[in-house]
């Protein structure tokens, strides 16, 4: 069974060290068994603004100070992922946040706001008019107000799983960000013993991480997802549906570690500019703890 090594690991201890940024450095640290939740938290609300969302360049991609839904929707993922404290006052501020700005748009809250075309992004994220229904960010940020939310949450909350499951069960258009949100939302519905996750539920949700994966190797050395950008350890619920895709990324990742001793993300750009370079920087120290933090819930690392 290949794993990484040990002279990998420090290789990638002294890059992160020196590159970096200081949140996904103190993730490095937590994830090595040095570091703690505390100094995550810590370095995550130096993004957060007094509006409770987040910005400031915590989507690396949208260099946007004031606050924007993405952003605050993934400090919600990153809660989930290295399990913070969702009863701490910055996370119901961030709760806060998403009650307070939501728009009368088909699905809630806009992508990227105007403003973010004002300061550097990259080319992905533009500003257009919403016009369709879509879960990304409204599937997490329905699963954050069903859990933690108040009663006013919660009851918006509902409103919007209840948009998201009729998506999720039509034959509609769903990408991988939105089923990304559709799992998140599913595991709160499923915690709350909610009636409404049913088999129909749970055999759609895997119709769509199917659709949405990626079982070549060649394809994902673009931006394609790979089965371990849903399943991020054994104990997922979602394993069976990508379980016969995960050994070849585990090869594929031993395989691909930079010359620097990290990993490049598989999407640039596509510019040469000194604030490209440092959302590439900012990119592989994001993705080289996600990546070894997977590694090591499967004995990989």
């Amino acid at each position: 069974m290949r794993k990484l090594s040990a002279e990998q690991l420090e290789i990638m201890d002294t890059w992160m060290r020196a590159n970096a940024r200081p949140y996904d450095l103190a993730k490095w640290e937590y994830v090595r068994g040095r570091g703690t939740k505390e100094a995550i938290v810590r370095e995550m609300l130096r993004y957060q603004n007094p509006d409770g969302g987040m910005g400031n360049g915590f989507e690396a991609d949208v260099l946007l100070p004031l606050s924007a839904a993405i952003p605050t929707a993934e400090a919600i993922f990153q809660a989930y992922e290295y399990g913070l404290d969702a009863s701490a006052p910055w996370f119901a501020r961030i709760l806060a946040y998403f009650e307070n700005t939501v728009q009368d748009i088909p699905k809630y809250w806009e992508d990227t706001p105007k403003e973010a075309m004002e300061y550097p992004h990259a080319p992905w994220w533009q500003w257009a008019p919403c016009t369709v229904f879509n879960p990304n960010p409204c599937g997490v940020v329905a699963s954050a107000f069903i859990r933690h939310g108040s009663p006013s949450q919660k009851e918006l909350g509902m409103r919007i799983a209840d948009d998201c499951l009729r998506l999720l069960l039509s034959e509609d258009f769903c990408g991988d960000h939105d089923t990304l949100n559709m799992l998140a939302l599913v595991e709160a519905l499923t915690a709350v013993e909610s009636p409404l996750i049913g088999e129909a539920v749970l055999r759609a949700v895997r119709r769509r991480i199917v659709e949405n994966t990626s079982f070549e190797r060649e394809k994902w050395r673009s931006y394609n997802f790979c089965p371990l950008d849903f399943v991020y350890s054994p104990d997922s619920p979602w394993l069976s549906a990508v379980e016969r895709g995960v050994e070849d990324v585990f090869d594929f990742w031993l395989d691909t570690v930079g010359g620097d001793g990290v990993w490049m993300p598989n999407f640039s750009w596509g510019e040469d500019s000194d604030v490209s370079r440092q959302v590439t920087q900012n990119w592989k120290g994001y993705i080289t703890v996600r990546r070894v933090k997977i590694l090591q819930a499967f004995g990989r690392a």
